[in-house]
C-alpha cells in the first residue's frame, strides 16, 4: 500500500493537472509545511513574494497536517496539494523524522528532485533549481 502512495504521490507530481495549468515550460516549486511549523507559516506570510519571484513555475503547498488554501490573490499560481500525498512526498525526500519546512522542485514532466532543507525565499529559488539540474 505504502509503495502504491508513493507511487500515486510520483503521478501527482508528474501528471496532475496543476502541469496543465502551466506556462509552457513550467515546472513546480513544492513547499512541505504544517500549520504547527512557524518557518513554515513565516514562508506561507511571504507567499505573494516567492510566487512572483518562481514564475513561469507554479507554487504548489504540500502541507502535511491539513491543505492550506492560497491567498485568493495568488489563484492560478498557487496550487494546493492534498494532505496525505504531502506526507507521503516528506517521507520520500526527507526519510522518518523528515522535518520541516522543507521545498523541492518538479521540472514539468518530472519528479520532484532533492529537497532544500530550510525556508525557501526568493532568492533561494535558482539554487534550487540548479540543485534539480534546470
Amino acid at each position: 500500500m505504502r509503495a502504491l502512495s508513493i507511487a500515486l504521490c510520483g503521478a501527482f507530481l508528474a501528471t496532475s493537472p496543476l502541469h496543465a495549468q502551466l506556462p509552457t515550460g513550467g515546472g513546480q516549486v513544492i513547499l512541505l509545511g504544517a500549520r504547527w511549523c512557524a518557518p513554515c507559516m513565516a514562508e506561507w506570510r511571504d507567499l505573494a513574494a516567492l510566487a512572483a519571484a518562481a514564475k513561469p513555475d507554479q507554487v504548489v503547498l504540500a502541507w502535511v497536517d491539513r491543505p492550506i488554501p492560497p491567498p485568493p490573490a495568488l489563484a492560478g499560481q498557487v496550487a494546493v496539494m492534498p494532505a496525505d500525498q504531502a506526507r507521503e512526498l516528506a517521507l520520500r525526500l526527507g526519510g522518518e523524522g523528515f522535518g520541516l519546512p522543507m521545498a523541492t522542485y518538479a521540472p514539468a514532466g518530472r519528479r520532484a528532485c532533492a529537497p532544500w532543507r530550510s525556508p525557501l525565499r526568493p532568492k533561494d529559488l535558482e539554487p534550487l533549481r540548479q540543485l534539480c539540474g534546470q
